[in-house]
């Protein structure tokens, strides 16, 4: 049993030799699908890495329009990277961030009185997920995650994305 787990040690401090490294700066994009509220965010981003391991990532999400209702988030992540070959990496993720949701009221007449309106809530909630990447070229990755968003009415998120590196 001993010799299981120092070989499993060897095998996932190996994995963290990979071509990400201490001061890479990354600016990208997202495209995003929130299951509750079944609704497609689009974005940007920007990652830093801190160290080889552990980056930083900051984005925001517009949801597009639907049944009248309109949403944003802002957020803040942390990878932890394992690299499994030069150009495959996974990470876990944990961060905060707040999403802003609006409702229009269309515009109602009844006996020449028109009402209308709109309502809007915010919360905050925390990340909890994992994603990989796979890097095309030197400067430019492709990734992917899942993650779910603890909140009142949490809720799993699936997203797509392109960096680039500077």
């Amino acid at each position: 049993m001993k010799k299981i787990i120092l070989s499993l040690c060897v095998v996932l401090f190996s994995l963290s030799a990979m071509a990400q490294s201490k001061g890479d700066f990354y600016i990208g994009a997202n495209v995003s699908y929130g299951f509750d509220m079944e609704m497609i965010g689009i974005g940007p981003k920007v990652q830093y890495n801190f160290t080889d391991a552990i980056r930083g990532e900051a984005g925001f999400n517009y949801f597009l329009e639907k049944d009248n209702v309109t949403a944003w988030d802002i957020q803040a992540n942390v990878h932890y990277l394992f690299g499994l070959s030069d150009k495959f990496m996974v990470y876990p993720l944990a961060g905060i961030g707040y999403l802003k949701a609006k409702v229009d009221i269309p515009t109602l007449e009844y006996e020449g009185v028109k009402v209308s309106g709109s309502a809007s809530d915010g919360d905050v909630f925390f990340n909890l997920g994992g994603g990989v990447q796979y890097a095309l070229t030197d400067k430019l990755n492709l990734t992917g995650e899942l993650k779910y968003q603890f909140k009142d009415e949490g809720q799993l998120c699936l997203a797509v994305g392109i960096a680039y590196k500077f």
